[in-house]
């Protein structure tokens, strides 16, 4: 039985709620044979690298990290060891439950406004937390943000972007981004094919969706390698993933949301990140972590954004019809 009280009744200290958690998956498997060892081999170091830019490019006085174990290999707990001080909240699974499982667990639960979910194999830069959250300052109705510029597909699983700010004249085509920001892009993720998508002759390097907002410009689109989301868009979201990976799973438990709920999808028009991948190139050998400038977020930022709920139904409905037929028979007219 029970004798006296528990102690912990009389702790009154008050828990500290932020405004943006990033969620991070990572799977590191053992090794186990030469094909393996031929792709896997430097996952570690890759999530090494990615963990330091990370914590050096955050403020950890408005923003926590949730790091999710994917049932990697043992060898990697003398990494995670030297982070733990700077994670809020380690998850580790006793199988691989892929990526989108592990990730909308977290997602649907989180009390943060915000929600940046994340691969393993990013090499974080100075701003780029400070930088996605202004556009949700900035412009109204965001819900996905990307801390990279993202022309190439400015039309996927995103009708709510071109509805009305297609009529009132907010949506401009022309070249924004710097040609350097999309070399940097198709250097990471060594796809040079990716500027000429959606079955079109269009260059993506040479003209982009914008949206402006006076003076203030974000390129149309966003995509999950990494996201800033408001969190609230995978609230009282019951499907789950039958299976621990399929094709256009992201899509449907994550990208569409943003959109399903009449928010529009952006990206910035500077490069803040650089995919790794699963080798260390000149790029991260050249990242001098003692040398960075830090540009980190002030809380002040969080409270100048417009808090968002869903909008009406129908006025969801008639965006994303207007921008449904732009998409399916306006941008044939540009192309």
């Amino acid at each position: 039985m029970r004798i006296g009280q528990n102690p912990q009744k009389e702790n009154d200290n008050k828990l500290i709620k932020k405004y943006h958690r990033i969620v991070m998956v990572f799977y590191v498997p053992d090794i186990i044979d030469a094909e393996s060892d031929s792709y896997f081999c430097n996952l570690s170091t890759v999530l090494d690298i990615s963990l330091q830019s990370l914590i050096n490019t955050v403020n950890f006085k408005t923003t926590n990290i949730t790091l999710i174990n994917n049932a990697s290999s043992k060898s990697v707990d003398i990494i995670i060891q030297k982070f733990l001080d700077y994670i809020d909240k380690y998850v580790v699974y006793n199988e691989n439950k892929g990526k989108v499982n592990a990730v909308i667990n977290e997602a649907r639960g989180v009390y943060e406004e915000f929600i940046t979910i994340t691969d393993a194999d990013i090499l974080f830069y100075p701003g780029w937390e400070k930088a996605s959250i202004e556009l949700f300052r900035d412009f109204r109705n965001v819900g996905a943000v990307s801390p990279y510029p993202f022309p190439y597909s400015p039309f996927y699983v995103n009708k709510s972007s071109f509805g009305f700010n297609t009529i009132f004249g907010k949506i401009e085509y022309g070249k924004y981004i710097n040609e350097s920001d999309i070399d940097f892009y198709i250097k990471g993720t060594g796809l040079p094919n990716i500027i000429k998508r959606d079955a079109t002759k269009q260059d993506w390097k040479t003209k982009h969706f914008v949206l402006r907002n006076n003076d203030k410009i974000a390129v149309v689109g966003s995509y999950h390698v990494t996201g800033t989301y408001r969190s609230f868009i995978f609230k009282n979201e019951k499907e789950f993933p039958e299976v621990v990976f399929k094709n256009q799973y992201e899509e449907r438990f994550i990208d569409c949301l943003a959109d399903r709920k009449g928010l529009i999808k952006l990206s910035t028009l500077k490069t803040y990140v650089y995919h790794i991948g699963n080798n260390i190139d000149d790029v991260v050998e050249k990242y001098q972590f003692h040398k960075i400038k830090k540009d980190i977020i002030e809380e002040s930022l969080f409270e100048q954004v417009i808090k968002e709920n869903s909008n009406l139904k129908l006025g969801i409905y008639f965006n994303r019809v207007l921008g449904y037929f732009f998409i399916k028979y306006l941008w044939k007219k540009l192309n």
